[in-house]
């Protein structure tokens, strides 16, 4: 296991208050780094963002991304994969009658897309675009697509891979001009930055008057952050910085100067968080069989929690918000 320096985080960094113990001892969850970390929560009630403390320091944090995307326990044995592949398969085609009666399908379907389908065509920056599947996606569709990520890597297999623009580091050291974009999107971004309200910023000063901002984001207040504690997957210490819940989240992007026009949690394709965090919590399970009766749990589980909406809203896995520049 590989040690990363930190350094103690005290106060929100975003309003200045002070705050308190959220969570503690949360691991890394790829098992590749040393240490436990805690998450602070803001004590103003006009704030209520959660934040790592200690955190790395900027300079260390390439340590935590080395194996970012090894997000699961792999299965080494080829039959293993090869069942839980085909069981995949038959769960979603056995599921897909109560997927569509309880809007699991359409809610996939509306984020496939980050809630683009039924938008004008037009520019589009993507903030964290990783692979580059969603701008690839969006291309096919007409949209004039670029996008930004920290790691120079990624960007380069985006831009080799399928011919689109991509700018490496921080959003503000990009210099993009002012009301070049007609949206911004960021899907699962904001969670990792150490400057979140100066992004949103940025987005606000290089969107067109009107343009539209879309983010998901990790929900604090989801049914399994309570249900999992320390094990949570959304926790993904030490890289995730900042946790939001759909209010607190709402809140900021009001104050970096956006219109919220709709600020929600969504729960379709959570199945793979319950999976990790059970994962994480019981450790112990590991054969293909195990595998598999986990599997079907994690689908009930998300059907669980997506009728759970209905009685607790606001306590899905991820945060959902779309934001107006305004136009005047």
């Amino acid at each position: 296991m590989d040690s990363i320096t930190s350094e103690p985080r005290p106060s929100c960094d975003l309003c200045g208050s002070s705050g308190e113990l959220a969570q503690g001892s949360v691991s890394d969850p790829d098992g590749n780094l040393q240490g436990t970390w805690s998450f602070k929560r803001c004590t103003d009630p006009a704030c209520g963002v959660y934040w790592l403390d200690p955190a790395p320091r900027p300079e260390e944090m390439w340590k935590a991304y080395a194996t970012y995307h090894t997000h699961t326990r792999r299965i080494e044995n080829r039959f293993a994969k090869a069942m839980l592949s085909l069981a995949h398969r038959f769960i979603r085609l056995a599921q897909w009658p109560l997927w569509v009666s309880n809007g699991l399908k359409q809610e996939a379907d509306y984020l496939r897309f980050m809630t683009l389908a039924h938008e004008p065509i037009g520019t589009l920056l993507d903030v964290g675009c990783g692979g580059g599947r969603f701008l690839n996606r969006m291309q096919k569709r007409g949209w004039v697509v670029e996008g930004s990520d920290f790691d120079e890597q990624a960007t380069q297999k985006v831009t080799a891979r399928y011919g689109i623009k991509t700018h490496v580091g921080d959003l503000s050291q990009c210099a993009l001009p002012a009301n070049r974009f007609d949206v911004i999107t960021m899907s699962q971004t904001i969670e990792h930055l150490y400057t979140p309200e100066a992004t949103l910023r940025e987005c606000l000063r290089i969107l067109k008057p009107g343009g539209l901002l879309v983010m998901t984001t990790p929900n604090v207040n989801s049914i399994a952050a309570a249900e999992f504690g320390r094990h949570w997957r959304g926790w993904e210490a030490p890289r995730h910085l900042h946790l939001f819940s759909v209010e607190s989240l709402r809140r900021l992007t009001q104050r970096a100067g956006f219109e919220v026009t709709e600020a929600q949690s969504y729960t379709a394709g959570c199945s793979g968080v319950y999976r990790v965090s059970h994962t994480l919590q019981h450790p112990a399970a590991t054969s293909w069989f195990s595998q598999l009766g986990l599997l079907m749990w994690s689908y009930r589980k998300e059907l669980h929690e997506h009728r759970m909406q209905k009685t607790r809203p606001n306590t899905g896995q991820n945060v959902l918000i779309r934001a107006r520049k305004p136009s005047h």
